[in-house]
């Protein structure tokens, strides 16, 4: 163990002593893996400026949910197109198959990353429909929903783009905004291909068919405003939105940056177009994935994420060297992606 001054730079230590009040109450018990909260507490209770911890690094394992998240792609890929070409599909085994994908990606604190990796242009409407739906249902688990809701949110994110199979396949080229008519067409043709499918739950169609809707009914294809549109259908274009960025689906030289599927949430649930209740808790778990990370500024500095505020999670302290540096108060400066220590900046 090491004695070590407090601050933001213990996060994900461990702590070598146990703390306690003025009053002998206990604290924080020796062992404790150090998070933000851990920091402010040390900081508003302990006698002193140092503190007992471990400063071993932690071992970077490879992600549990890596390899079967590769796995399944071109199942769920030949799947989607049998389905598409004879509208016959096996439900019960696709479910089975994803759930047991998603079950693991509940639990996988990495799995942002996999989300992330490079796959065929060819391959990118199923590769954002597994993902859109892996997120569908993190999003949740944070909103505290029951597995079974869970799960369901997985199956209308995994169903969500299918309509697009009956679009050019060359859709994902075009950065057009707003989306033409032909493309805007894919929700009514996914409705209707899923409303065929016997017994299905009626919000995976939906979630086809209003994806695009906007709360302040700016969307398509109906102009539908809050109230209209199931809560759980909102969750889903929030994933949406979020991996469309995320993948650099709109892209093709892979220029947009890793913090920008954040943004693009921020600023869309500011503009009222996606619920705030579903963007804030999302994007503080998207943060937290990122704490301790080395990153580089808009302003073309280099810093470290050390904390993460509960209500503006966007906009982190960061520290610049010895300077701790709060982006609430940095108008203008943006996280614009991680840097890897050996490669240089990547996005």
């Amino acid at each position: 163990m090491d004695q070590a001054q407090i601050s933001f730079d213990l996060v994900g230590s461990e702590l070598g002593e146990d703390i306690f009040s003025e009053q002998g109450i206990l604290l924080l018990k020796k062992g404790t893996i150090l998070k933000e909260v851990h920091i402010l507490l040390l900081q508003k209770y302990r006698f002193g400026t140092t503190v007992s911890v471990d400063l071993n690094e932690k071992v970077h394992k490879e992600s549990p949910t890596a390899k079967p998240y590769q796995t399944i792609q071109a199942y769920i890929k030949d799947t989607f197109q049998s389905f598409y070409r004879s509208k016959e599909i096996n439900i019960a085994l696709l479910r089975e198959r994803f759930h047991s994908l998603v079950e693991l990606s509940l639990c996988d604190v990495s799995i942002l990353k996999v989300l992330q990796a490079e796959g065929n242009t060819e391959d990118r409407l199923c590769q954002h429909s597994i993902n859109v739906g892996i997120l569908s249902s993190i999003i949740g688990k944070l909103l505290g929903y029951k597995k079974k809701d869970c799960l369901l949110l997985a199956d209308m994110g995994l169903f969500h783009e299918i309509g697009m199979l009956g679009i050019d396949k060359n859709i994902y080229k075009n950065t057009i905004s707003p989306p033409t008519e032909e493309v805007q067409k894919h929700t009514e043709i996914g409705h209707k291909l899923l409303s065929s499918i016997p017994y299905i739950n009626s919000l995976i169609p939906l979630a086809a068919l209003h994806h695009h809707e906007r709360i302040n009914g700016t969307g398509y294809p109906g102009q539908l405003k809050e109230k209209d549109i199931p809560y759980f259908v909102q969750i889903v274009s929030v994933a949406d939105c979020f991996n469309t960025a995320y993948m650099h689906l709109k892209d093709e030289d892979g220029k947009i940056s890793h913090f920008a599927g954040v943004y693009e949430l921020i600023e869309k649930a500011q503009q009222n177009e996606l619920n705030p209740a579903i963007v804030i808790p999302f994007v503080r778990y998207i943060m937290r994935q990122n704490l301790l990370q080395k990153v580089k500024l808009s302003n073309g500095e280099e810093a470290q994420i050390v904390f993460i505020h509960e209500n503006e999670p966007y906009q982190p302290l960061v520290k610049v060297g010895e300077e701790y540096m709060d982006l609430r108060r940095e108008t203008g400066v943006r996280i614009e992606s991680l840097v890897d220590e050996e490669h240089g900046v990547r996005a």
